[in-house]
C-alpha cells in the first residue's frame, strides 16, 4: 500500500497566527490541537497544528477560544523552558566525561 502523503500548510494572512502562535494546517492531525513535541533546538517555536474544519470554527468565534489557546501557547512555553534546563546538566555530564 502506497503511503499517504501528508499536507501540511501555514496559515499566512494577517490572521496566520492565534496568540502569536504560527497555525499549521494538518489534516493529519489527531487531536484536536497538537503542538510539536520540544527538542533541543534552543530556536524551536510553539505552533498548533490543526486540521482544517479545526481553523475554520476557531476563525468563526475566535474571541471565545482565545484564552485557552493563550494558556495551551504559554504551558507549552514553560515547558520548553524546563526542558531546555533539563538539557543543560546532561550535556554538562557528556563534557565532563571527556
Amino acid at each position: 500500500m502506497a503511503s499517504e502523503k501528508i499536507k501540511r500548510t501555514e496559515v499566512s494572512g494577517h490572521d496566520a497566527g492565534w496568540c502569536g502562535v504560527k497555525v499549521i494546517i494538518d489534516d493529519a492531525t489527531t487531536d484536536l490541537f497538537a503542538m510539536p513535541a520540544h527538542n533541543a533546538d534552543s530556536d524551536q517555536k510553539p505552533a498548533f497544528y490543526v486540521t482544517k474544519s479545526t481553523a475554520d470554527l476557531v476563525g468563526q468565534d475566535f474571541e471565545r477560544y482565545k484564552p485557552s489557546l493563550e494558556r495551551m501557547a504559554n504551558t507549552w512555553q514553560e515547558e520548553k523552558k524546563r526542558f531546555m534546563e533539563e538539557q543543560k546538566p546532561a550535556a554538562q555530564s557528556r563534557t565532563d566525561v571527556g
